[in-house]
């Protein structure tokens, strides 16, 4: 018996901005087809973060070579997305950023929002891989009990099947997490 859900999915596609969309929605049609749409929302804003900075370090570094993106189950139920880029360096991992600033928050989003995340450089050949994990069983992040309260509001929703109670659910949970998480994580 498998202990996780299935399919796992790869995405293959130019440094272009536009499959950035794409990626995130390869992220949510995996996640509903193994019904775990409990991870939708972290997910797909953490998968947009990582193939913007993919693309972005391509545009920059004039690198052509198609951005590759996997997503897997791990072998403790985990949703694991590696995304890789052919452009040379490391991204670096702003500690302050203020609220003009249009770029820089990345790396500190997808620090916040996953339960373990990292750069590698490993393999052959240029580039890197900036890969995150989600769905590791746990109360809230940091310890937040408000997190706990909404997120079970969504779960019960989406099991009662109610779509106007589904969408006020998920919207209090995104304000509440920008709110308390991302925003002040990102003008540390």
């Amino acid at each position: 018996m498998r202990t996780h859900p299935t399919p796992d999915c790869s995405l293959v596609f130019p440094p272009h901005p536009a499959w950035v969309r794409a990626a995130r929605e390869i992220v949510r049609t995996l996640l509903l087809a193994s019904r775990r749409t409990d991870l939708t929302d972290t997910a797909v804003a953490l998968t947009s973060e990582a193939v913007t900075n993919a693309v972005n370090a391509c545009g920059a570094k004039d690198c052509d070579i198609p951005v590759a993106l996997f997503a897997e189950w791990t072998d403790t139920g985990q949703l694991r997305v590696l995304v890789h880029d052919g452009a040379a360096g490391l991204p670096v991992r702003r500690e302050k950023v203020s609220p003009e600033d249009e770029s820089g928050r990345g790396l500190t989003l997808i620090a916040s929002g996953a339960d373990a995340w990292g750069v590698c450089a490993h393999g052959p050949g240029p580039g890197k891989a900036t890969w995150f994990e989600l769905g590791r069983p746990r109360k809230s992040p940091l310890g937040c009990t408000e997190c706990d309260t909404l997120r079970d509001a969504r779960r019960k929703a989406v099991a009662d099947g109610d779509e106007e109670q589904i969408t006020d659910a998920t919207i209090a949970v995104r304000q509440h997490f920008r709110s308390a998480h991302i925003l002040p994580a990102a003008t540390r």
